[in-house]
């Protein structure tokens, strides 16, 4: 699924670095910046959203205002009430294609528009 997503992405114009944990994906976040992040909601070694997210504002700041999740399976409540309570888009699988560009879009305006303020 990574690699299709990968490829969706690229299609539609994003670069995209991919990872395959959430240790991975704090070093690539140490090394460099990104205009925006799309991440498993269950990510190997990721931890809890909650901690990824705050991790990622105190690492990255800014970056965790353009953040999207995806989800295998529906997200626990909780996490829903989460991701609700810090307006972070998420998606589930099986999802589009066209639900994927859309949402990667979003968060690169939200970019672009943070950037012109």
């Amino acid at each position: 699924m990574l690699e299709f997503e990968r490829d969706v992405l690229s299609g539609a114009g994003a670069e995209v670095v991919t990872c395959m944990d959430g240790e991975e994906m704090k070093s690539l976040l140490r090394k460099r910046a990104f205009d925006a992040l799309i991440i498993d909601g269950r990510m190997p070694k990721q931890g809890s959203l909650p901690d990824v997210y705050a991790w990622i504002a105190k690492h990255s700041e800014g970056l965790e205002k353009h953040l999207l999740v995806t989800f295998s399976s529906a997200a626990e409540p909780e996490i829903r009430d989460f991701m609700q309570a810090n307006n972070i888009p998420y998606l589930s699988k099986p999802f589009e294609v066209a639900d994927l560009i859309s949402q990667a879009r979003r968060l690169l305006e939200k970019v672009q528009a943070a950037g012109a303020s």
